[in-house]
Formats: structure tokens, C-alpha cells, sequence
């Protein structure tokens, strides 16, 4: 998921020096919502997209550096990084790909299916470049566990005083009542899940750049790695399109099975184990409440409101990803 950080702008004539991107003429800062501080760059030589890299390790961008000319190669619309330290920063640069970062709702039914495909050609390319995944497991939190961190960050909502506090409050009183009546349908602990493989890990709309219906590029590759592939077709999902817009869903999905088979039975565990998360995950509170940082206070709402939906309509979202 995506935040806002604090920063100034980068060394920018020694970080066109060191990659050798020419003269600087300008820099703007990207101000969305995203982990690590952006700037776009223009120098003499072009127009580059420019990361810091904070959320990541340096293993992480130079993998990058490494995979994606890969799949650049099969066709598909990812961009070539270079990336080294400047002063003390990891950096990953960029050529600027064209394009506008478009909402899941405000796309077409076959756009819809064509981003499902296209999360399909992602993963088939990866697997086509990448060693065979590990045995993936996952341990869901047990509502134990889930409810005693929910009470210490509503003590700390209760003693607080302004807006974020105050959907703190109510957010983690519906969700210790949803604990104590549904408690029993949390996962089941998976020692080996499958289907399994090589994954982006965060396509939401701030990592995705359209040109009309057609993606022309799929950013953001920090978090690279071995997932449930059906746990980043739901995940996707949930970001991508509003609560309870099955439409699009379903033709996400559709798009998405018809180019990498994925059996019903992975889809619907795959669904349990992201709608658990929603109930008992705490990372926004952590962040707030444990170390100051306000930057992913506005995700709390959305979280909220689909976890709100989809408990009811469980059925449903699990209907539209068949």
C-alpha cells in the first residue's frame, strides 16, 4: 500500500551525474501517495522518473534492475531501471513512461478484462525468468491475538481528540464486536499454499498508467516477490474497483483466469484470507499510534467501508471472482 513521506528534493545534479542522465533543467516532485519519495527529472538528455528508495531494501531495486528488462523483452509495459547509491540514498532511475494513473471505476468492462489479462501475462512472464517459488505458508492472527492489539490502539483512539481518533474509535469497536460474533471463520493455518509464484505485490491505480483503456505501464516494483497468485487477484481487486462494484470485478477475474488458470477453490481461500486481514490488520494504527506517522490516515475510511461491505456480501465478491 501506498503513503505519502516527507522529503526534499533530491541532489539532483549529482544524481543526473552519477547515472550520466545530463545537464538538469528542472525537477518536480510527485506529491501522490506513494512510499518512497518521486520526482520527475528533466535534463538535456530526456525526461526520468527518480526514486528514493525508503520502504525498500537496495536488494529490492537492484532486483528490479535485473527482471524487468526481462519482461520488457515478452512485450510487456514495464519500465527499465537503473539504480545505485548517491549520497548516502539508493535511487532508482527511470526513462518518464507516458500515461494517467485512472480510478477502477472509471474503466470500461473490457479495460477491466484487459487488466486481468494483463496481471496474467505478469505472472506467467515472471515465472518464465524467475527460480522456482519456495514453499509459501501463511498463519492468519488469531482473534487472541487480533484482539488484544485492537483494545491497546482503542485505548490510545479514546484518549485522543481530533478526526483520526475519533474513526480510530469506531473502527476498532465494530471490529472487536465483528471478532467476538464471527470469530470462528478465521483461516485455517496453511503450511504449503498453492497455487504459488513470483508476483508484483502492490497493483493498485497509483503503480498503473493508462493510455485511453490500455495500460501503458506498471510501476512500482519494490515489493516483487512469492505471494498465492490468487491473493494478488483479489488484493487488486479490492484496490482497484470500488466496494461492491462486482461488475468489474468479475471481468477483472475473468480477464485474469482466461490467461492464467486458477482454480474456484484458490480464488475463494484466497478471498477468506484477505477479508480476515481487513478485520484484524493494525499496520494504519501502528503507524499512527506507534511511530507518529500520519501518512496512511486516510486509508482507514476505504478499509473500513469494504470491510464493512464484504463481510455482508461475502458470497457475492466470492460469485464474481468465478
Amino acid at each position: 500500500m501506498t503513503r505519502r513521506t516527507r522529503s526534499t528534493s533530491p541532489p539532483a545534479e549529482r544524481v543526473a551525474g552519477h547515472f550520466g542522465l545530463g545537464s538538469v533543467i528542472g525537477v518536480r516532485r510527485i506529491t501522490e501517495g506513494l512510499m518512497n519519495p518521486n520526482w520527475q527529472l528533466s535534463t538535456t538528455s530526456g525526461v526520468y522518473a527518480i526514486k528514493q528508495l525508503r520502504d525498500a531494501d537496495p536488494p529490492a531495486g537492484r532486483r528490479q534492475q535485473s527482471v524487468l528488462p526481462l519482461l520488457a523483452a515478452q512485450g510487456l509495459p514495464v519500465p527499465e531501471v537503473i539504480g545505485d547509491q548517491v549520497g548516502g540514498h539508493f535511487y532508482l532511475v527511470a526513462p518518464w513512461m507516458p500515461g494517467i494513473h485512472r480510478t477502477g471505476s472509471s474503466l470500461s468492462p473490457d479495460a477491466c478484462r484487459a487488466l486481468g489479462d494483463l496481471v496474467g501475462r505478469i505472472h506467467r512472464g515472471l515465472a518464465a525468468i524467475l527460480p522456482e517459488p519456495p514453499v509459501v505458508t501463511d498463519e492468519p492472527r488469531t482473534v487472541h491475538d487480533a484482539g488484544a492489539e485492537l483494545e491497546r490502539f482503542g485505548r490510545a483512539a479514546s484518549a485522543g481528540r481530533d478526526d483520526f481518533d475519533r474513526a480510530a474509535a469506531a473502527d476498532i469497536g465494530e471490529r472487536l464486536r465483528l471478532l467476538d460474533e464471527v470469530g470462528h471463520p478465521r483461516p485455517a493455518d496453511e503450511p504449503d499454499l498453492r497455487p504459488v509464484g513470483w508476483t508484483h505485490g502492490d497493483l493498485n491505480d497509483l503503480n498503473l498508467l493508462f493510455e485511453g483503456d490500455e495500460v501503458s505501464g506498471v510501476l512500482d516494483w519494490d515489493r516483487l516477490g512469492v505471494r498465492a497468485y490468487g491473493l494478488e487477484v483479489v488484493r487488486t481487486a479490492t484496490l482497484m474497483f470500488d466496494v461492491g462494484d462486482l461488475g468489474r470485478i468479475a471481468a477483472f477475474a475473468a480477464g485474469y483466469r482466461g490467461r492464467f488458470p486458477i482454480g474456484d477453490g484458490a480464488l475463494r481461500d484466497a478471498a477468506h484470507r484477505r477479508w480476515w486481514d481487513l478485520v484484524t490488520e493494525t499496520w494504519i494504527l501502528r503507524l499512527h499510534y506507534d511511530r507518529g506517522d500520519p501518512g496512511c490516515d486516510h486509508i482507514l475510511p476505504r478499509s473500513a467501508a469494504l470491510r464493512r461491505w464484504w463481510t455482508g456480501h461475502r458470497d457475492e465478491f466470492d460469485e464474481a471472482l468465478e
